[in-house]
């Protein structure tokens, strides 16, 4: 009999670990414990099957689970007499990663077809799939530091909630038509006339050329008929989006490709479980006014139980664009649908609160590797391990445009999800509630702020007045050179290397508007000839403004 404990690192907290490990030990008849740790978990195991047991937890981990280290020890047996899952440890609860929102499994979808209590009913979840972060109120994810506190639940739930053997096993978000959120369908337009299915209704409001607000999981969606030329025009008129590409949910993969072209790298990504909306070679077959000018098309698999029920009724393809002002955050009440967007012809709205509000990621394939165009639902918070420990917590404000924040403390750097641009009330609003959010999850208080050179960015102002307020340290860093650090941090890059960093305009070190640059090392090395700008900074939204320029500049 041999004896082993385990230290292991990586993603392996409040996805399904613990209990995959004890029914491991089950069956091969192991004996010890498992323990949540502050970087991860210990496993301590004895026994005389370790080595198909270590084979089967490297090789069969449960989906949402990633183990990035794994340190063993042999140790002499104590003879445990079984297996359990010992109590967390107590520094716990501000150091867990906090997960991204999940699309629902497969075997969810199963139990929404043939299980009584989950028959139709759009929150059902378990342990591999659901929402996570925006639900959370702050770690560690437990029901009640999340949106779901106020659903007690019933009887059957909790039962799997505490059986360890069942795939809702400590699942947070579990419930079922008993105990669980309820959807409400709120007629704006006087014409439509409601029955008692709700998603039968949807489908025929939508199949009548109207416009939908949906409460999705991070947001609502603005929907309608994708295959409409009038309602597409409508809602662009509506929405001031004259030219913006809309997003398309389909049904499944026979509906996708009878509308785009999809290589197998495409379809493994739009069934993952992070379900993004992924970038098609488009077959034009849809009108002219989803995606205008472009060859491209943006599509979506349903990835809530909400759009997995509603598919079972609709054979089209719908509009599922975020709902909101252009340039700001997506919506999360019914009261600011009512507010912003007083066109909806109907609203479907559900009591839970969305506590943390999430875009839809955006992605697209090139050469056969994922290129995340909006880091969002799925992706979001992401966290990416530095190869070395920083002695300093540090918060990064970001940009103008496409706004997200940044924290690093330990050996950790944390994304958090895309905002959006700050040239809005609204936005700032979710800014600063985004760095209050992140500071409440983890007890973080920096030491040292980042934030652009720029001082026309609202980031930069927010940045300045924070250090002030609190005294603390403010490093500013070239708009470029900021690129190519957040390239070498994601990728890791050591030694030397060649950046080409062709962003735009970012203020430069000597106070004009710097175009492309090149950088050797951290040195901008080469650089396009500097122009004066036609209206500055409108240049950037504008092109044409860039083409007059150089053409007075060659001519005048």
């Amino acid at each position: 009999m041999n004896r082993i404990v385990y230290k292991i690192y990586g993603r392996v907290q409040g996805v399904g670990f613990r209990p995959f490990v004890y029914n491991l030990s089950q069956k091969f008849n192991l004996k010890g414990y498992i323990k949540n740790t502050e970087f991860g978990v210990i496993i301590d195991v004895e026994g005389n099957n370790l080595k198909n047991f270590e084979k089967e937890l490297l090789n069969n981990l449960p989906p949402l689970s990633k183990i990035d280290r794994l340190e063993k020890e042999y140790k002499t047996p104590i003879n445990a007499k079984e297996f359990i899952i010992d109590n967390s440890a107590a520094n716990l609860s501000k150091i867990a990663t906090i997960l991204p929102d999940i699309a629902i499994c497969n075997k969810c979808k199963k139990d929404i077809n043939s299980v009584i209590r989950y028959k139709n009913y759009p929150f059902t979840n378990c342990t591999n799939c659901g929402p996570r972060y925006s639900i959370i109120k702050t770690i560690p994810y437990d029901r009640k530091n999340t949106s779901m506190d106020k659903f007690s639940l019933c009887k059957e739930c909790l039962d799997e909630f505490k059986d360890i053997k069942n795939k809702r096993f400590h699942a947070q978000g579990i419930c079922c038509k008993n105990c669980g959120p309820k959807i409400n369908l709120i007629i704006k337009n006087k014409k439509l006339t409601a029955t008692n299915d709700i998603f039968k209704d949807i489908v025929t409001f939508l199949k009548q050329g109207y416009i939908g607000a949906i409460k999705a999981i991070g947001g609502f969606h603005l929907v309608c008929d994708a295959t409409n030329d009038k309602t597409i025009i409508r809602l662009r008129e509506l929405k001031n989006r004259p030219t913006k590409p809309f997003a398309i949910m389909c049904k499944d993969m026979d509906m996708i490709k009878k509308i785009a072209q999809i290589n197998n790298f495409e379809k493994k990504l739009l069934l993952s479980y992070e379900a993004p909306i992924v970038l098609l070679k488009s077959k034009n077959i849809l009108n002219e006014f989803i995606a205008p000018n472009i060859d491209r098309i943006g599509v979506m698999l349903p990835y809530s139980g909400f759009y997995y029920i509603l598919f079972k009724y609709l054979d089209i393809p719908i509009v599922a664009t975020s709902a909101n002002i252009s340039g700001e955050p997506i919506i999360t009440t019914k009261e600011d649908i009512k507010a912003k967007l007083p066109f909806i012809d109907f609203v479907v709205d559900y009591d839970r609160e969305i506590v943390n509000f999430t875009d839809d990621s955006l992605t697209q394939v090139i050469n056969n590797d994922i290129q995340i165009l909006r880091l969002s639902r799925g992706y979001a918070p992401k966290e990416l391990k530095l190869p070395f420990k920083i002695d300093k917590n540090i918060l990064a404000f970001g940009a103008n445009q496409k706004s997200s924040i940044a924290i690093a403390f330990e050996n950790k750097l944390i994304l958090s999800p895309y905002i959006g641009d700050l040239d809005s009330i609204s936005s700032i609003n979710h800014y600063k509630k985004m760095i209050q959010n992140f500071k409440r999850f983890y007890d973080f208080k920096p030491d040292i702020l980042i934030c652009d050179k720029h001082n026309g960015y609202e980031s930069t102002e927010l940045a300045i007045n924070f250090a002030k307020e609190n005294s603390l340290k403010l490093i500013r860093i070239q708009h470029h050179l900021a690129h190519l650090y957040s390239v070498k941090a994601e990728y890791n890059l050591k030694g030397d290397f060649v950046s080409f960093i062709f962003d735009g305009t970012g203020l430069g070190d000597d106070n004009t508007l710097w175009g492309g640059e090149v950088f050797v090392g951290d040195n901008r090395k080469y650089h396009f000839k500097p122009i004066k700008l036609l209206g500055g900074e409108k240049a950037i939204k504008e092109p044409k403004r860039v083409a007059l320029s150089l053409l007075f500049e060659k001519y005048y």
